[in-house]
């Protein structure tokens, strides 16, 4: 079970300086770092292996979560609230020792956004999803940047959100 947590984050923050503020408990972690002043209302998931370990993330906000598991492949569909449109990631671990990481924008309510994003990370025939490279994503209201970094022996799947 993930143990979920938030802190506040400041717009000028860098990647780097939020995962040097948090202490890790568990070996695997899913950031969301909204540094916009929209809310990211959850809308969707799709679960295949464990469960989204984080609900809505407010402005301005790091959304943690913590877990320990043998596997976990998932994704999570965000309506930004305030703005306009929809945003959608996806993490999954191991697929012969490779993490993935995906984003979308499809825009649309529900968990079929979430799992369409999801199924792109393990079905598809474009071999950059197969690997640890970062992803990017706009609409008209959000940019987000997905990364997967490594603090210490800890793994961290790490989303920045920031206004377009």
């Amino acid at each position: 079970m993930a143990l979920s947590q938030v802190a506040k984050i400041d717009v000028n923050q860098t990647v780097d300086q939020l995962t040097k503020l948090i202490k890790y408990d568990a070996k695997y972690i899913i950031e969301v770092a909204n540094f916009t002043h929209y809310t990211l209302k959850r809308v969707g998931t799709h679960n295949n292996a464990e469960k989204w370990p984080l609900g809505n993330i407010f402005p301005h906000e790091l959304g943690i979560g913590q877990f320990n598991c043998y596997s976990f492949s998932f994704a999570v569909n965000y309506q930004i609230q305030g703005g306009s449109g929809f945003i959608q990631l996806a993490a999954s671990w191991p697929f012969p020792g490779i993490s993935r990481i995906n984003v979308g924008n499809i825009d649309q309510s529900g968990d079929s956004p979430a799992k369409e994003i999801w199924y792109d990370i393990d079905h598809s025939l474009n071999k950059s999803l197969f690997n640890e490279e970062d992803k990017s994503i706009s609409n008209d209201s959000v940019i987000v940047n997905a990364y997967i970094k490594e603090v210490g022996s800890k793994n961290i799947w790490f989303y920045e959100i920031r206004e377009n």
